[in-house]
């Protein structure tokens, strides 16, 4: 098998949560850089040849790879193959590959696989899958990631917060794994707090450092107050909070909490508003290896139409009353070039939880950064949950 070849399956396999989402197989094409490459019969045949062998050989949901790119792809195929652009390279060295397929004795790579796995049942709360990486004990840092964003992205930050501590997350029963066998939510947020409950519980944690980002915010606030001494600190990261009408938000969290509430409202409409978000235009702004994994909720009409129940409960949730009660050490990171979440959100959280906070403002940084892989982002959560800062 050549390099690139397995480079095929460790970019399908990066991509499989975007891929096992999808209702229908998506096409895959030449963009990019790569855009103008010509593909006739014989190599689009071969292609797919060896797509057919990944997903046989490994069990992964493959894409179909089309020449030339078709005239109206959606924005999950843009983004993907885009993607593939990026860290595959060509599709040539597949096209002219020849031979029967070779499966390596080592298997996949494992790039997309999250350690620590591990199912978690609960009474009054959906079965759901967990993630844990460091040493085991009563403390850890518990990452509450933002609504229908898959927890492979997070893979870093497990790996790099973890030296030193317990480090764990989870994912939505209702957006991920077994999701199909779930009737539709009726997107209660008290049920989002006792996920974290039950995940404090199955870990034995007794010091929990919650970190809630972008979306992630309100659950964590609202865990922070609900588990009092459970909970030693409290950080968001470009919080999505909801204070009332007096505290400013982004014209962008007016108007996408206003679209999710129509989703909301029935699969029908869900359907329409899906439409929307198919559009290749919405990836402006949206830098390219994140997209196949913020994308994932759009996948599937069912999918985006439980997304947007979740996500509107989250973003009209009202963070008042949990932020007054909040008394542990608080950590608030913003900048003022995030268009998506109001810094201004973040300055007022400061100062109205009873605890001690801290307001860190970037001098520079969109929304979708903090979802990146950051040395210094993993700094300031270190010195901060190290009682520093």
């Amino acid at each position: 098998m050549t390099t690139k070849t397995l480079s095929v399956v460790e970019v399908l396999e990066l991509c499989q949560p975007l891929l096992g989402a999808a209702a229908e197989t998506l096409r895959v094409f030449p963009a990019g850089e790569r855009a103008t490459e010509e593909y006739g019969p014989e190599a689009v045949a071969r292609c797919n040849e060896v797509l057919t062998a990944v997903g046989s050989a490994y069990g992964l949901t493959v894409p179909r790879f089309v020449s030339p790119a078709p005239e109206r792809p959606t924005s999950l195929e843009v983004a993907l193959s885009t993607y593939c652009d990026l860290e595959l390279g060509s599709w040539r060295p597949v096209a002219e590959s020849s031979g029967e397929w070779d499966v390596p004795a080592d298997g996949l790579a494992g790039l997309a696989a999250l350690p620590g796995h591990r199912r978690i049942e609960s009474e009054g709360v959906p079965a759901f899958d967990s993630f844990a990486a460091g040493p085991a004990g009563d403390e850890a840092i518990v990452l509450v990631l933002p609504s229908g964003v898959p927890a492979t992205l997070f893979r870093p930050w497990l790996e790099e917060l973890s030296t030193d501590r317990l480090v764990v997350t989870y994912e939505n029963p209702y957006l991920f794994g077994q999701w199909r066998t779930l009737d539709t939510p009726e997107a209660d947020f008290a049920e989002e707090t006792a996920l974290v409950g039950a995940l404090l519980t199955a870990y034995g944690l007794r010091r929990a450092h919650l970190v809630g980002i972008c979306g992630g915010a309100p659950v964590a606030l609202d865990a922070a107050a609900a588990f009092g001494d459970r909970v030693e600190t409290l950080t968001v990261l470009h919080p999505d909070l909801n204070f009332g009408a007096g505290v400013m938000r982004t014209p962008f969290q007016k108007q996408f909490q206003s679209v999710l509430a129509g989703a909301a409202s029935g699969p029908r409409r869900a359907g329409e508003t899906l439409n929307l978000f198919l559009d290749p235009n919405m990836l402006f702004g949206v830098p390219p290896r994140l997209a196949p994994y913020v994308l994932y909720p759009y996948g599937d009409v069912e999918l985006f139409h439980r997304y947007a129940k979740q996500n509107h409960a989250l973003m009209a949730y009202d963070a008042n009353e949990a932020a007054r009660r909040v008394g542990q050490r608080v950590l608030i990171a913003t900048s003022r070039t995030d268009r998506m979440t109001h810094p201004e959100t973040a300055h007022h959280f400061g100062e109205l939880v009873a605890g001690e906070a801290t307001v860190v403002e970037r001098d520079s940084g969109n929304h979708h950064d903090i979802l990146i892989p950051d040395a210094e982002v993993y700094t300031m959560l270190r010195e901060f949950v190290g009682g520093g800062l």
